[in-house]
This record gives structure tokens, C-alpha cells and sequence, in this order.
């Protein structure tokens, strides 16, 4: 015979916990995501395109998502500042 496993908690519990893990977890990805912001991607330029032509290069390579995500201008100003406070630091 087995022995008896202590029991867990009660499933109202679980359930709490795990909605306020799950509330925590997104409110910390939005929160992190303020940082980025969407841009869009262009491989190449029109004269390089024709260039390209031009030569008749046969391989072509294309980017199949054409927005990528970049930092928004506050937080690389932000990034700024905090690195010269560091740099500053360092020299002190």
C-alpha cells in the first residue's frame, strides 16, 4: 500500500496565486515594453536595387518581417544619461 502524500492546497488557492502570477507577469512585460517602439526595415535603397540589376546578381535574399523593434528616443536618452553616470562613477 502506498503511503499516504500529504495533499496541496486547495484549488481556490491555486487559483488565486496563479492569476496574480499570470496579472504580475503581464503587467512587467508592458511595463519593460515602454522601452521599444516599432520601426520599419528597408533592406535596401532604390539605387541599390538597380545596381544589383545592373550586375545581375542571381541570389536574393529576402527579409520576410519588415518591422523590427527599436528603442523609443527616450529610453536611448535615458541609456545616455545612466551610462555617463557610470562613466563619471568610474572616474571619481
Amino acid at each position: 500500500m502506498p503511503p499516504d502524500l500529504p495533499k496541496g492546497p486547495p484549488f481556490w488557492q491555486r487559483l488565486i496565486v496563479g492569476t496574480a502570477a499570470v496579472g504580475l507577469g503581464v503587467y512587467a512585460f508592458l511595463d519593460a515594453s515602454k522601452e521599444f517602439e516599432l520601426i520599419k526595415f528597408t533592406p535596401f535603397s532604390e539605387e541599390e536595387i538597380a545596381q544589383r540589376k545592373l550586375e545581375n546578381r542571381k541570389l536574393s535574399i529576402r527579409q520576410l518581417e519588415q518591422v523590427t523593434l527599436d528603442y523609443t528616443p527616450e529610453a536611448k536618452e535615458k541609456f545616455r544619461k545612466r551610462a555617463e553616470q557610470l562613466e563619471k562613477e568610474k572616474g571619481s
